[in-house]
Order: C-alpha cells, then sequence, then structure tokens
C-alpha cells in the first residue's frame, strides 16, 4: 500500500464525513420546512379603525377576551377620539377596515374614491342613540336657526343636523353655525352659552346629560333603518384575506352572545372600556337596536336591493350641503361574510 495513499484518506473517514453530512441535510431538512410553514401560517393583519361607541366596543372586548381565532386574523385595534379621526385612518391607507356610520362610508367614497370601501357587516342601527341636545330655553329645532351648534368632525353630525331641520320645513344649517369643537370642551361651551346645541351620541350623551340640564330636539328614532353602522373594508384585503374579515365578525358575535347570558357583566366592561362608570352600564345598550342574521342577509344581498337605496339618499344630502362631490361612487356591499356566518363556518 502507498503510504501516501494512507495518509491522504485515512480508512473509513470519507464514508464517515459523507455520514455526517447526510444526518445534518436530515435533520436540517424537517426544521427548514416547519420554518417556512410557520412563516406561510401567520394570519393577516388588519388595521380596523373605530371610535367610541357601543356598538363598536365589542371589538374590543373580543380582542381582550382572545375571542379572535388567531390562526385566521391578526386584529390590530386603533381607537380614534371621533368619527374624523378613523375616517382620515381609512382614506390615508393607515387602516384596511372601518367601523363607521354609512354615512361616513359614503364620505369615504367621495372623498377617495379608490379608497371606497365595501360594506360586509351591519353592526346596529341607531334608533335613538343620536341626539340633537340644545340648552333650556332652547324652542325647538327652529330656535336653532343662526345659532351656533357643536359638532365633531365627521358628516354624522351635519347630516343628522340637516336630517332635523329637514323635517321642520328649515334648509340645512349653514357651515358658519358649526363649531368643531372637542368632545372635552362641549360641557362647558353648553354651559357658557358659547354654543346653543349639540350632536352627540353615547358614552359623550349620556356624560353631558348627567353634566347639565339639556334638552333633546331631534334624535336617530326619527330616522329609522336610516343611520346604520357597519363593517367597511378595503375590496383587495376582502378579496385576498375574507377568512380573516369572517373571524373579525365572528370575534364580534362572540361577545354579543355571551352578553345574552351574562348582559351585566359585559355591559359593566363596554363601560369600562369607553371610560364610564359603573352607574351607567345599564344604559349602554339605549337606542340601539341589533340586526339579526336574516336581517343582515336582507340589507347586504345586492339582489335584495334594499341598503343601495339607503346609500342613495345619504349621497344625495351629502351632495346637497357641498360634502361630496357629484359623481361620488356608492359602496358595494356583499353578503358572503353573513351567509357564512349563518352557516356556522
Amino acid at each position: 500500500m502507498d503510504p501516501g495513499a494512507s495518509e491522504a484518506h485515512p480508512p473509513g473517514r470519507a464514508p464517515r464525513d459523507r455520514r455526517y453530512r447526510l444526518a445534518r441535510i436530515a435533520l436540517l431538512g424537517p426544521l427548514l420546512l416547519a420554518i417556512a410553514m410557520g412563516c406561510q401560517r401567520q394570519p393577516p393583519r388588519l388595521i380596523l379603525a373605530v371610535n367610541p361607541w357601543p356598538g363598536f366596543s365589542y371589538f374590543a372586548l373580543a380582542k381582550a377576551g382572545a375571542h379572535y381565532d388567531s390562526r385566521r386574523l391578526n386584529l390590530d385595534l386603533r381607537i380614534f377620539a371621533d368619527m374624523g379621526g378613523s375616517m382620515q385612518a381609512y382614506v390615508s391607507g393607515r387602516a384596511q377596515a372601518i367601523a363607521t356610520t354609512t354615512i361616513d362610508v359614503v364620505t369615504i367614497c367621495g372623498l377617495a374614491p379608490e379608497r371606497c370601501p365595501v360594506i360586509v357587516y351591519v353592526i346596529d342601527e341607531s334608533r335613538g342613540a343620536d341626539q340633537l341636545l340644545a340648552r333650556k330655553g332652547v324652542q325647538g329645532v327652529e330656535g336653532l336657526v343662526g345659532r351656533p351648534i357643536a359638532v365633531e368632525r365627521g358628516s354624522l353630525a351635519p347630516y343628522l343636523l340637516a336630517r332635523a331641520f329637514e323635517t321642520k320645513g328649515l334648509p340645512a344649517p349653514s357651515p358658519s353655525q358649526l363649531r368643531f369643537l372637542p368632545a372635552s370642551s362641549w360641557a362647558a361651551a353648553l354651559r357658557e352659552g358659547r354654543v346653543a346645541a349639540v350632536v352627540s351620541y353615547p358614552p359623550r350623551s349620556e356624560m353631558l346629560l348627567r353634566s347639565q340640564p339639556l334638552q333633546t330636539l331631534f334624535t336617530s328614532r326619527q330616522l329609522p333603518y336610516e343611520i346604520l353602522d357597519v363593517l367597511a373594508v378595503e375590496p383587495e384585503f376582502l378579496h385576498v384575506h375574507p377568512e380573516a374579515v369572517q373571524a373579525l365578525v365572528k370575534g364580534w358575535q362572540k361577545v354579543r352572545a355571551e352578553e345574552s347570558q351574562q348582559q351585566a357583566t359585559v355591559r359593566q366592561e363596554m363601560a369600562s372600556h369607553l371610560g364610564l362608570g359603573s352607574t351607567m352600564a345599564p344604559a349602554m345598550g339605549s337606542g340601539i337596536r341589533y340586526p339579526g342574521l336574516q336581517e343582515q342577509y336582507e340589507l347586504l344581498n345586492p339582489l335584495q336591493n334594499n341598503l343601495p337605496p339607503l346609500l342613495e339618499k345619504i349621497r344625495q344630502v351629502l351632495y346637497a350641503n357641498r360634502v361630496i362631490p357629484a359623481n361620488t361612487p356608492l359602496p358595494a356591499t356583499v353578503d358572503s361574510i353573513a351567509r357564512d356566518l349563518a352557516r356556522g363556518e
């Protein structure tokens, strides 16, 4: 045997090296596959913009109670001080979904047609919760003609005012009457007489009514089936991740179901989330109606054509008050999420 050959290739070394490399590959293969599969299974991140409102609180309570399917949804819930803040977040692309009124959804389509969302679920109907509150001594809606009114950013307040004045045969308040003040300053502005009235809703309306003597001049109860709160989503996100949107609504529904069994507990949690005292918890459901699954289908199914006429009416009022342009598109509606949830999927 050649001594050099023996020295360069010690007996058994080459086979051992090959076995070692093969063993490493055998160990790394499943590990790399597991990492790859783990990356693929990451749930889509959905940024949802909301403002303080009882019907939207269920999203926060569902997140706190781990009611969302973490395999299908990674929810990033953004809570803004008012509707204007949540609307701007969606318009600017900082949120892929928004919970707001149909009025603000139509406004979004006017401000940013390329961001016009799809309505996938009707969260609730305001049946008296949205209110026009005035100082004592104001003689009805007619007594507000030419007088300053406090409102928050967004389209709901101007819309409610326009409809309230319309019912009395009056033209809508002029823009010079509107005072866009932070909600925290409304009580003082009313008390000091800097404004004669305010458009508000829970939880702020509850705080105002307890802070001083006010009278209710008009509420959404006088506009049945007109002021709806909805979940609206980017069309592209809905197309790519329908399972995430379904998981979002399903989590919301779980808290609603919990409330039917433990109303006092859930409403106390809701009041706490909204920054209210325990004495206000029982009033959390006042003036708000929640549609059932059959009504969801009737409202959202395009063939039923129940929601589009309402959206068209909203478009006309907003256009007449110079909030949106004449060529504003209307948001589409889909009933697929509601249908899947009704089947228990």
